[in-house]
């Protein structure tokens, strides 16, 4: 979803963002995925400013595409609750985002990035204490 959009800003050739996707744990392409985002839909605010509405429907299509497969990948079995949480929480971004581009609003736009940012935080902490968890569970 995310592999090749920006890599020849950030220096990276495509194929290694493919491969490090593919090496990444769940919780670290998770991460990645919220990271993608939240760029996209940064680069996406720059573009509907500038009325550059071509690129903006691209980075915007992309960033609610990520949210959809998000949401289908919930394993709402395992936790209904958070589950339900997460997609409404999902959803909600989705809507600002379509509404932000239709209304040229950047308020909108904003929020969304927040939010995005704030899931992505979250996930970096998650695997963070998962990953000391096991390093203390190993010695």
């Amino acid at each position: 979803m995310i592999d090749g959009y920006n890599a020849g800003k950030q220096g990276y050739p495509k194929v290694y963002q493919q491969v490090q996707t593919q090496a990444a744990d769940e919780k670290q392409l998770l991460v990645l995925l919220f990271d993608g985002a939240t760029r996209l839909l940064r680069d996406g605010r720059r573009f509907l400013v500038a009325h550059k509405y071509e690129q903006w429907a691209e980075c915007s299509n992309r960033v609610r595409r990520i949210l959809s497969e998000l949401i289908l990948a919930l394993d709402e079995g395992a936790a209904p609750e958070l589950c339900g949480s997460l997609k409404a929480l999902y959803v909600y971004v989705q809507r600002l985002i379509t509404e932000g581009g239709l209304e040229e609003d950047t308020d909108k736009l904003e929020e969304a990035i927040e939010l995005l940012q704030q899931l992505g935080s979250a996930w970096k902490e998650a695997r963070l204490t998962c990953s000391s968890q096991r390093t203390q569970n190993a010695a």
